[in-house]
């Protein structure tokens, strides 16, 4: 029992928890079964900022965008905007995707992380995706980010990034699997099934955003996964 409640201690903070079996016990994911899922801080928003610091302190060289998912985004953005002028990513930890989209599509590119350690790397800003600034209304053409499922309030980040789009423009969120109930924990708190996400996106977006394509650009090149890419647009006059 002891060895369970260790490993179960351990285990936790990256979405699994242990089960009994009739010999001792397995590791199992723990929201396996559940289409949407959003993790409770006990304490608040201090215990989630901490957590979100602390864990891309420990992953700061790692990258989850890829080339060829990004050149999807890049081919759908110059279709509707052949010249865009701004763009803005959003949980870019060390700005990676701002620097590839940058030279994919031309735009001047700024990447935002809650953590500090966003100053050691260029064009990259300190910045609590869920916060609006009223600087950046209006001022990009396009959003992108593949770290919604980091948002201790989704709804709340996906309107404040709403407001940012300039008249035509774009957000793009990239979601897997990964990004799935069944991914979520203390680390990356929301997660929700690909197929639930138009229905979010529609039932928290009334009067400020509607989703207007999902790209599906294949398997990403640096972990396999299958990738949706769900676009949206800013409604007329919010």
């Amino acid at each position: 029992m002891v060895l369970r409640a260790l490993t179960a201690a351990l285990v936790r903070p990256f979405g699994y928890t242990t089960v009994r079996t009739p010999r001792g016990f397995r590791i199992s994911r723990r929201h396996s079964q559940e289409l949407v899922y959003l993790h409770d801080y006990a304490g608040g928003y201090e215990e989630y900022r901490a957590t979100q610091v602390f864990h891309n302190q420990r992953k700061l060289d790692a990258v989850w965008a890829d080339e060829g998912t990004l050149q999807a985004l890049a081919t759908h953005l110059l279709q509707h905007h052949p010249e865009p002028r701004a763009g803005i990513c959003h949980g870019a930890r060390n700005g990676y995707e701002v620097e590839l989209l940058g030279r994919l599509t031309g735009a001047k590119m700024i990447g935002t992380d809650i953590a500090e350690t966003a100053t050691r790397f260029p064009n990259m800003v300190v910045w609590d995706f869920h916060q609006d600034n009223p600087e950046w209304h209006g001022r990009f053409d396009f959003v992108y980010t593949n770290s919604l499922d980091q948002a201790m309030q989704p709804q709340r980040a996906l309107a404040a990034w709403a407001r940012q789009l300039a008249p035509g423009g774009h957000i793009y969120i990239e979601h897997t699997m990964q990004h799935s109930a069944a991914g979520a924990s203390e680390m990356d708190p929301f997660g929700a099934h690909p197929m639930c996400m138009p229905y979010l996106f529609f039932q928290w977006g009334r009067g400020l955003y509607r989703l207007v394509d999902i790209l599906e650009p294949g398997p990403k090149r640096n972990n396999r996964k299958p990738v949706w890419m769900f676009v949206l647009e800013r409604e007329p006059g919010a």
